[in-house]
């Protein structure tokens, strides 16, 4: 009778170290699949070629800057929603530009080249740029939940020759609408303090 009952209790601890096992490997599943989802989410598994010829022909671009060819890309999350947004560069122009993705498509938040500085912000990118002489344009995209939202963009020419710096041309507008130099001001303003550029991990391009 005892060596039966030691024989149960044997099979139930047995049974209890199995189900324990067996409830460490589904855990351990399921962390390997949330690691996996993250990895996902951080973009890893991005794929940049399907994109590329929105990239290197895309009309929104303002200013052309020769033939250029999108050599580089990056992946950096700019307004903290665990969705990466993409850069790409092409270092021959010094060229670089970030695009949100929506699906199969791209839109872009902003580019610089040689002429170009990039500011960033919580969540927004702003461009200051010279590209003549008398000659600046100033913008800022706002981007939530990787859609862009509000934006502004500004340019003034001036004269040179002028002792004053006399303003020959000048326009502003915010959200595709005509705006005042004051109320293009008041948008700087609401982004708030600059902060770090995102570090990046540039990958090459590579076509098969």
């Amino acid at each position: 009778m005892k060596n039966f009952i030691n024989s149960n209790i044997i099979i139930v601890l047995a049974m209890a170290v199995m189900a324990t096992s067996c409830g460490q490997k589904k855990e351990q599943s399921a962390n390997n699949n949330n690691q996996v989802d993250s990895l996902m989410s951080a973009g890893e598994d991005f794929d940049i070629s399907k994109y590329l010829e929105q990239m290197e022909d895309n009309p929104e671009l303002r200013f052309g800057i020769g033939e250029y060819q999108v050599k580089e890309y990056a992946l950096a999350d700019i307004d903290g929603d665990n969705k990466n947004e993409v850069w790409v560069r092409d270092t021959t122009f010094h060229y670089e530009a970030i695009y949100v993705v929506d699906g199969d498509s791209v839109h872009l938040v902003a580019y610089a080249d040689g002429c170009t500085e990039l500011t960033f912000y919580k969540n927004a990118v702003a461009y200051n740029a010279y590209y003549t002489p008398g000659r600046s344009c100033q913008g800022a995209q706002m981007l939530k939940d990787s859609k862009l939202t509000e934006y502004y963009f500004s340019e003034v020419q001036w004269n040179i020759f002028s002792e004053e710096q006399e303003v020959t041309d000048e326009m502003y507008y915010i959200n595709n609408k005509s705006a005042t130099s004051e109320e293009c001001e008041k948008f700087v303003e609401q982004l708030g303090e600059p902060v770090e550029e995102p570090e990046l991990k540039w990958q090459p391009i590579t076509m098969g």
